[in-house]
């Protein structure tokens, strides 16, 4: 394969290869398993059998799965909060606060925390230092 240099670019230059090759990746039950494990975006063993079950992860079958942290890890998301619904008929029926502090730098009057009230009807905030 031949490298040329075009400004801060690189083109490399090469030929494509055509047909089909087999190569044999796995030796063991385990290893297939793993393999397909990764294949399948990292499956649980659950999953794999039930796909072994039909035909589809070859005649080998699947083996016990190691435990790996970084499938665990990587499966993991934020929950978010479910939609609530809330009726208010008039001003100060539901109200929300929020208190935000300390800050590391105080201001002008030397508070460092911030309260935050609003009302939901008319959606008025008061913001007290």
């Amino acid at each position: 394969m031949k490298k040329e240099r075009w400004g801060s670019l690189y083109i490399l230059q090469g030929s494509t290869v055509a047909g089909s090759a087999a190569v044999n990746i796995t030796s063991s039950v385990e290893d297939h398993a793993r393999l397909w494990h990764a294949c399948w975006g990292h499956m649980s063993e659950k999953g794999m059998t039930i796909l072994s079950n039909q035909g589809l992860l070859g005649s080998e079958g699947t083996g016990n799965l190691d435990f790996y942290d970084h499938c665990v890890f990587g499966k993991q998301k934020k929950v978010s909060f479910s939609i609530a619904t809330h009726c208010t008929n008039g001003t100060l029926d539901y109200i929300h606060f929020d208190l935000w502090g300390p800050s590391r730098i105080p201001c002008f009057g030397g508070k460092r925390y911030m309260l935050t009230i609003v009302d939901d009807f008319s959606r008025k905030v008061w913001v007290y230092f």
